[in-house]
């Protein structure tokens, strides 16, 4: 079967990723694009269709990048790194514990009406979607990837604020703020209902608000493999359109009257969830099926996902860089590609029969084997997006997944019946007792995350950009020696020479950086996180909760199992809930203020930390022959690496440095060890305050 729709949105992809990852000129990318139109035009009837769906659709992508950028986000690009007077409408606010993220869509004032702006507020700030304001921003210049991934989520500008909003209006019912507000209040009905971890897990799949997570708990999803419960994807859409399916024909509605009917639940369920890429792709393919089970045709699954693709990237190019769209096109086209054929071939293998004779004899095993199938396919396919996106591979998510499949549907009934009958004060009862079933599926998906995640093997850190490029270079060069049929002789010897690249790049690698060491800066640089030969230090208090548990995550997942140091500006802070939030995650031996010492030193295996006089302003960590000072001020400082108060990183010159923001939420440092610094290896748990002891 030729998939034309197939073929033409991973070209269409292709071209928008590699011209913006690339800083293609937009002009001169449109003149290759007209080129290729045309050349496609030309030569049409030589060409397969394959071929020719390829290279039209690379064509009109890059046409389409270039006119979509200067009528959308080029205009938004020229108020970066500026003070800007914004008039615009809240429509979303999420909250992170102390801190906020605000979503405006600017109207009257300097910038181009209709770009959304997100900001970053205290959580006390009274602002609320809905509201009218006016409100004095700095915007921030992100770099080129950073501003990739604000563009993907449709976000023109990200500032922060440099005075208080001042409410001129309210617009209560505007479309987007009326579904914002339900999702807010969906979730605070499922954890009124259902207090505890469970709340939390269950509101960010019924309603998309995984803020409410901790982030342990969070940590032992991804190592387990099963953090995509944690996201509304097209997962949740697909159970939604299912029981509402299920629902229709216990009332004996007719088949075409039940696919017209899921339309409207397939839409209603998009808005709902705040209109995620990933549930609109599920969306479009939805519509599409049960489009074609209306004029009573067959759909094609890979084609249909073809075509939401590019229906996604027309209403945004940028959306190719939203990992969440990355991670359900390429899980989606694992499953409809290979699950079938892999559980046939299990099939052969372990039972010693065909697929279909497995289903008749043996149901159970046959569901068993598909699930796991589908598993291990859609986990194939996304393992290079989940070591570029998140640094980790799970080893037990295709086990775990089976194990908490038949828990999910459950649940989400559980939590979208809850959402929405609490708004009828009247069904308190219903709406309570369906939390509380949702909320023991929950509960088993969370043993079952904690339990697998608490596992030595349970995911291998991946974050080498080489070892990615690997992973992706053997997922194509297997799909395309299985679909040419290659001889088993061929394929060992594919094999063979992966797995010397592989070896031969991390033997490279390893010659050309050596020993590293990795710090994590929060997202507000106000702390730092270090550690080394499994003892842990934290200087400066974390600005949030939310800040407290990133890095605290990073610590552990560096096998650090107690902090042996923190230290903060002043000692007031050592009794605030943000300390409290990183101690209860990990305990603390050594804390202390800086207002209360005349300086101190401290040393960890491979890492000397020390302040000097009172009240000091700066620490500096000694490792590896590198001198790395945070200071908490943006006075400058002598050092290899400097980190100032507003998290800004600063490499002196002759000093290898490589920065990633993608994993805990924080800036993560990767830093060579130049010199043989000698180490003070310390065997106790504690760090060992040489002087100035509090």
């Amino acid at each position: 079967m030729n998939r034309a729709f197939h073929t033409g949105a991973i070209a269409w992809a292709c071209a928008a990723f590699l011209s913006v990852s690339f800083g293609a000129d937009p002009r001169a990318a449109a003149a290759v694009g007209a080129f290729m139109l045309l050349a496609a035009i030309a030569v049409r009837k030589r060409l397969p269709l394959w071929l020719c769906a390829a290279t039209v659709a690379f064509g009109l992508s890059l046409v389409w990048l270039a006119l979509h950028s200067s009528l959308t986000f080029s205009a938004a690009a020229r108020f970066e790194g500026v003070s800007v007077d914004l008039r615009g409408l809240v429509i979303e606010r999420v909250e992170y514990g102390d801190y906020a993220r605000l979503t405006l869509i600017a109207e009257d004032g300097p910038l181009p009406s209709g770009i959304r702006v997100s900001v970053g507020a205290p959580g006390a700030l009274d602002v609320s979607p809905g509201d009218v304001v006016e409100w004095e921003l700095i915007t921030d210049r992100p770099d080129a990837a950073s501003r990739a991934k604000l563009y993907a989520d449709a976000i023109g500008l990200e500032a922060s604020m440099a005075g208080a909003p001042r409410l001129v209006g309210k617009r209560p019912n505007d479309w987007r703020v009326l579904f914002a507000r339900y999702r807010d209040a969906a979730a605070s009905h499922i954890t009124r209902y259902l207090t505890g971890p469970e709340g939390g897990v269950l509101a960010a799949m019924a309603t998309g608000r995984s803020e409410l997570i901790a982030a342990d708990l969070r940590a032992d999803y991804a190592r387990s493999g099963l953090s995509h419960l944690l996201a509304v994807s097209g997962l949740h859409l697909t159970v939604f359109a299912g029981l509402f399916d299920a629902l229709l024909s216990i009332v004996r509605c007719g088949r075409r009257m039940r696919a017209a009917a899921g339309l409207t639940a397939v839409l209603l369920f998009m808005l709902m969830t705040g209109c995620t890429l990933s549930v609109v792709r599920a969306a479009v393919m939805a519509v599409i099926c049960r489009t074609a089970l209306l004029l009573g045709r067959d759909s094609d699954t890979l084609n249909s996902l073809g075509f939401a693709l590019i229906i996604i990237l027309l209403q945004n190019p940028y959306a190719i860089f939203s990992t969440g769209l990355q991670l359900s096109y390429l899980a989606t086209m694992g499953i409809a590609a290979c699950a079938d054929p892999a559980c046939a071939w299990c099939a052969r293998w372990i039972w010693r029969m065909d697929a279909r004779s497995l289903r008749r004899l043996h149901p159970l095993g046959y569901a068993a084997l598909l699930a796991f199938s589908t598993s291990v396919c859609a986990g194939v396919f996304t393992a290079p997006v989940l070591c570029f996106a998140f640094g980790q591979l799970s080893l037990v998510a295709p086990v775990a997944n089976v194990l908490a499949a038949p828990f999910v549907t459950p649940a989400l009934a559980g939590g979208l019946l809850c959402g929405l009958l609490g708004f009828i004060p009247p069904l308190d009862v219903v709406a309570r007792a369906c939390a509380l079933a949702g909320g023991a599926s929950i509960r088993v998906i969370n043993t079952i995350a904690s339990w697998w995640g608490a596992l030595p093997f349970a995911s291998v850190p991946v974050r080498a950009g080489l070892v990615t490029l690997w992973m992706g270079a053997c997922i194509l060069g297997g799909a395309l020696l299985a679909a040419n049929r290659a001889p088993y002789a061929v394929r060992i010897y594919a094999a063979s020479l992966a797995v010397v690249a592989l070896l031969s790049g991390m033997l490279a690698h390893a010659i050309a950086w050596g020993p590293t060491m990795e710090l994590a800066v929060s997202q507000s640089g106000t702390s730092v996180a270090l550690a080394c030969g499994g003892q842990g230090a934290v200087i400066g208090e974390p600005e949030s909760v939310s800040d407290a548990q990133n890095l605290a995550a990073f610590l552990k997942d560096s096998g650090v199992k107690r902090i042996s140091l923190y230290a903060v500006q002043e000692e007031g802070a050592l009794f605030s809930n943000r300390t409290h939030a990183l101690s209860k995650i990990l305990p603390v031996d050594t804390a202390f203020g800086l207002d209360r010492t005349h300086g101190f030193a401290a040393e960890l295996p491979g890492a000397r930390i020390s302040a000097e006089g009172k009240d000091a302003e700066s620490i500096s960590i000694e490792m590896g022959g590198l001198r790395i000072v945070k200071t908490f001020d943006q006075i400058p400082a002598a050092a290899d690496v400097l980190i100032n108060a507003r998290g800004q990183i600063v490499a002196a010159p002759g000093v290898m440095l490589k920065t990633t923001a993608r994993y805990y939420n924080c800036e993560i440092l990767t830093l060579r060890r130049t010199g043989a610094a000698a180490l003070d290896v310390i065997p106790h748990a504690a760090a060992r305050l040489t002087e100035g002891t509090p």
